[in-house]
């Protein structure tokens, strides 16, 4: 897994840090270039834009950051719910804090590596050290990016909405594409239904089982659904509110409905595989060039993305190599254990 190598031992693998740091180095320089190429591009005032951010109110930034973290406990009470709904007893019920930690993981995994595999990492590791299914747990995963494009989909068009209302404008190309994703996986989603049995009987016998268990984890996780569409809901306003305390703390004045249109936009740029590469960055920034000047707009996405990307390189990080030493530790402990006495 790109930067990760895994060791085998017996019927259990741990992962291995080698070359971590050389890839984090070559990301943020990835990321530096990108800032180049942001104020060339969108031909910004250099020292209007550094006055801009060290006049930044620390104290509003700092509440921005911290909100920007409550967004893990949200999305780790959610993914913990779903993988309660599958293991039924089968697994020791995680805890929040663990499932919050491991999502923090994903996303520092998926900064620091160009096929974004933050997700399937995830799943790796709970399953690893609970012993769960690992399809079945890709499959809560899934569950949970279900649950996430439509209430994207929903508060889209909310905010959408209430820019046409307040006569802010609105991308509609944007909006279009933002509409077929739902359209698209909800076309997914009634082949996996309806063609769950024969799928399954075309597969060898052992995919065949991993696929009904990742099927399962997939459409069979939704009990207490209005619990996990409240929790999914809170992710994501907590992510707009980050970025309306950014807008604050640079004091700019942007409607809220924008902030919340820029937010999803945000995510759902990511999805494009190319998306890591400065094209999400400078369509947030195109969207908020309709209330702000563009050396503001540029500001705000360069203040935002050192708090939701830097910061998760620097915490999720030091929160990776936290558990990848726990892991070792409990590794090497049970290798002991398993030692003969030499009598």
């Amino acid at each position: 897994m790109g930067f990760l190598i895994f060791k085998r031992t017996g019927l259990k693998a741990y992962p291995l840090r080698r070359g971590a740091p050389l890839t984090t180095l070559l990301f943020l320089a990835l990321a530096g270039l990108f800032l180049f190429f942001l104020v060339v591009r969108f031909d910004l005032n250099a020292r209007e834009l550094w006055a801009n951010i060290t006049e930044t109110n620390f104290a509003v930034l700092l509440a921005a950051f911290v909100l920007h973290y409550t967004t893990f406990i949200f999305r780790g009470a959610r993914w913990r719910l779903l993988l309660i709904n599958v293991q039924r007893g089968e697994a020791p019920n995680p805890t929040i804090l663990n499932c919050g930690g491991l999502i923090l993981v994903s996303w520092f995994v998926n900064c620091i590596t160009v096929l974004r595999i933050g997700d399937i990492y995830r799943a790796h590791l709970y399953s690893t050290e609970t012993g769960h299914s690992l399809s079945q747990t890709i499959g809560t995963v899934v569950a949970e990016r279900i649950v996430d494009v439509f209430i994207m989909f929903g508060l889209l068009l909310l905010a959408s909405g209430l820019m046409v209302s307040t006569g802010v404008d609105t991308p509609w190309i944007f909006v279009m594409f933002a509409s077929s994703v739902p359209f698209l996986l909800g076309i997914v989603l009634m082949g996996m239904i309806i063609f769950k049995e024969r799928f399954s009987r075309f597969l060898p016998f052992s995919l065949g089982e991993a696929y009904l268990r990742f099927h399962r984890g997939a459409l069979g996780s939704y009990e207490r659904l209005p619990v996990i569409l409240v929790l999914g809901l809170f992710g994501w306003l907590a992510e707009a509110g980050r970025l309306f305390l950014v807008i604050q703390a640079l004091g700019f004045d942007v409607s809220i409905p924008l902030v919340l249109f820029a937010t999803l936009a945000n995510s759902l740029l990511t999805l494009l595989p190319i998306g890591g590469l400065g094209i999400t960055e400078f369509g947030v920034a195109a969207i908020l060039s309709s209330m702000l000047v563009r050396t503001a707009a540029g500001s705000v996405v360069i203040v935002d993305r050192l708090l939701s990307y830097l910061s998760v390189i620097v915490v999720g990080g030091t929160l990776f190599l936290i558990r990848t030493e726990m892991n070792r530790r409990i590794q090497s402990s049970k290798e002991m254990v398993d030692l003969p006495s030499g009598k």
